[in-house]
């Protein structure tokens, strides 16, 4: 009885000394990339605070174009528009790609370095390592 107490103490102590060197970033995100951007809008323009690489990232914002939704990751984030769809990645910057018309979104996601969004006509997913787009027809239901 007094060696398996004894095991199971050594054995929350372990836990207990691997979980308090675990980096803060890392604990409990279900993510192994630290957050790295962050957003911020102000006036006809998007921010993109880029921690990693000690800087601010600028997005103009067309005269009539307005945000609809974003999402942000913990190194990318989209930001979609009622003109565009728009990637940020920790190391590529700013990424945009028009939407089609009369093209509903119906949902986005950002987690790590990918972004995804899928809409009534495709789906496009982006790599914010490398600032790269791809996009996937989507088969039209009637």
């Amino acid at each position: 009885m007094i060696r398996s107490i004894w095991a199971r103490a050594l054995a929350f102590g372990a836990v207990a000394i691997v979980s308090a060197t675990v980096p803060v970033h890392a604990q409990n995100t279900g993510s192994n990339v630290p957050k790295q951007v962050h957003l911020v809008q102000d006036g006809n323009r998007i921010l993109a605070s880029n921690v990693r690489l000690n800087r601010f990232d600028e997005l103009k914002l067309g005269a009539q174009e307005r945000v609809r939704e974003q999402k942000v990751g913990q190194a990318v984030a989209i930001v979609v528009t009622n003109q565009r769809i728009i990637a940020y990645g920790v190391l590529s910057g700013w990424v945009p790609m028009d939407r089609a018309a009369n093209e509903t979104i119906q949902s986005i996601s950002a987690e790590d370095y990918a972004g995804l969004i899928v809409t009534d006509q495709r789906m496009l997913n982006f790599n914010g390592e490398t600032g790269v787009w791809a996009e996937q027809g989507r088969r039209v239901s009637r």
